[in-house]
């Protein structure tokens, strides 16, 4: 049925990554065609004969092969980034046919299919990749989106050359001052743009994003556009405090794992404490400013055992939680690789944690919404809960283990950590598998 399988995204949005590349929205997997923004407009690729046929092909009723993720996603009952985009059209899906008619998209969506594709519209939404500067080297992270990372990656090929891929190295385009500039006029010129997303790398961390902020200000247009950002929560920048007020509004999300020193291995090189104590300088600022905060998990085998610890912390300081993506990559650090007595265990801890804050699934709700965090929390919470509950066990599950702790010890090589000195429970499992 079209509503299990259309994603309103390429109506509104797209994607600029860190190398220049159009890609057709935030989830997707690939790249489309060799449409580059060192030498395409915005525009030119929204309307591109790429962008086209996969409009085409959401209103076909098609699962088109890069979007694989978000249909994974699906499949698990996990607020997917298609379902989220559908909530941005107003389109439900348990009313499907019609919200998608009264659907502030719809009239696009119309031309489209008369139309070969083509959008009637300009974007609203951008997602704009920085570049992968960056201050830290997170164990799921990959090269393409960390600096630090990519030199570990070139150790980590020597020791594991099938584990670890030889990283690339990539012309990032936020490095060129005249593409800044094109971008920022581009985007200026672009009428009824309402959000742009930066991801790097570490935006905080990269000297694109400031530029980028401040030469909107300059222009005039960032009281009309939304800003978002994601941080790894270790740098707490001053200039953020006056980028704040100059925008419609400004949305930070700080990324963490667990509130314990498990979150200085995952996130490696971070410190819990400093993270803790910037996410509450982040916090202290939204009562009197237009900041949004969401504190962005990407549970994995380990972390999920804390899941409870860190949203217990997330209920308690009235912040949102916010999940993109049940992990899948790298899949040795899938949580469907949980032994199954710490799989039981942590299903226990969750449930312990909806009784005692009585907890509820509710509708789908918007997840910026200030006044509906616990609602957002609640939903998210037994998101993960039902996931640990009815996921499948990998066929492969055995060889994923064996290589979860040739991952481990590879990075441990470089770093001269272990993963027990912050999950002992651990212990017997993967000394099982040869740790």
């Amino acid at each position: 049925m079209l509503k299990d399988t259309f994603c309103s995204s390429p109506w509104f949005h797209i994607k600029v990554n860190h190398s220049g590349e159009f890609v057709p929205c935030r989830w997707h997997q690939t790249t489309m065609g060799n449409s580059n923004f060192t030498d395409t407009s915005i525009m030119k690729f929204y309307n591109s004969e790429e962008m086209k046929n996969l409009r085409k092909s959401f209103l076909s009723g098609n699962k088109p092969n890069e979007c694989i993720e978000c249909y994974y996603q699906d499949s698990h009952n996990k607020l997917s980034g298609r379902v989220k985009q559908l909530n941005k059209s107003g389109i439900i899906q348990d009313h499907f046919e019609l919200s998608l008619r009264t659907s502030p998209h719809y009239k696009n969506i119309e031309h489209s299919e008369q139309n070969s594709g083509e959008s009637l519209y300009e974007p609203v939404d951008l997602q704009i990749d920085l570049g992968n500067t960056c201050n830290s080297a997170c164990i799921m992270c990959t090269p393409f989106a960390s600096s630090r990372l990519h030199q570990d990656y070139k150790k980590l090929h020597k020791i594991n050359h099938i584990l670890f891929d030889n990283p690339k190295d990539h012309k990032i385009w936020t490095k060129d001052s005249q593409l800044l500039q094109k971008f920022v006029d581009e985007i200026s010129s672009i009428t009824n743009l309402k959000y742009l997303h930066f991801l790097g790398g570490e935006t905080l961390y990269d000297a694109a994003f400031y530029t980028i902020c401040e030469k909107l200000v300059e222009t005039g247009v960032s009281k009309n556009i939304i800003v978002g950002t994601t941080t790894n929560g270790t740098i707490y920048d001053q200039r953020i405090e006056s980028l704040i007020g100059q925008f419609k509004e400004f949305h930070l999300g700080i990324s963490i794992e667990a509130v314990s020193t498990l979150n200085d291995y995952i996130r490696y090189p971070s410190d819990i404490s400093t993270v803790i104590d910037n996410i509450q300088k982040f916090l202290s600022l939204r009562n009197d400013t237009n900041l949004y905060v969401s504190l962005r998990i990407t549970p994995n085998i380990f972390s999920i055992s804390e899941l409870d610890k860190l949203f217990e912390f997330m209920i308690e300081n009235d912040v949102t939680a916010e999940s993109c993506n049940i992990l899948t990559n790298p899949s040795q650090l899938k949580i469907e690789l949980l032994p199954e007595d710490i799989r039981q265990e942590t299903i226990n801890k969750l449930n312990d944690l909806i009784v005692k804050y009585n907890l509820q699934k509710t509708d789908q709700v918007n997840i910026r919404r200030k006044d509906l965090i616990q609602e957002v929390n609640s939903n998210l919470l037994i998101e993960y809960k039902s996931f640990l509950e009815s996921y499948k066990i990998p066929d492969n599950v055995e060889d994923l283990r064996y290589q979860l702790v040739d991952f481990l010890k590879a990075f441990e090589s470089l770093r001269n950590n272990s993963i027990l000195d912050h999950v002992p429970r651990y212990k017997d499992f993967l000394r099982h598998y040869g740790y």
